[in-house]
């Protein structure tokens, strides 16, 4: 492998990132401006403040179902020990 090849793979690479860097900004502003054509239909709409009551009334629902999925407490491990042991104790005296 010669100096030239390593100092093009370099370049390739450098040229890479700066495609992928370029991509996700052009990826950015196509979504920012999709964004303020949708935020500029909303604003024309006459049933905004229902509209918005809606949203605000999901949005509730949404965070009450995130807090309890990620509140759930699981049962203390060794008293789940304890149960199975005790139904275990208790088969065995039957």
């Amino acid at each position: 492998m010669s100096g030239d090849d390593s100092a093009s793979k370099g370049t390739d690479r450098g040229a890479e990132a700066a495609y992928l860097v370029a991509g996700a900004v052009d990826l950015a502003v196509s979504g920012a401006a999709s964004a303020l054509r949708g935020v500029r239909a909303i604003l024309g709409r006459s049933d905004l403040v229902e509209m918005a009551q809606d949203g605000e009334e999901d949005l509730k629902v949404r965070g009450r179902l995130a807090v309890q999925r990620y509140t759930a407490v699981p049962e203390p491990h060794l008293e789940l020990l304890a149960r199975r042991a005790a139904v275990r104790l208790d088969a065995s005296d039957d």
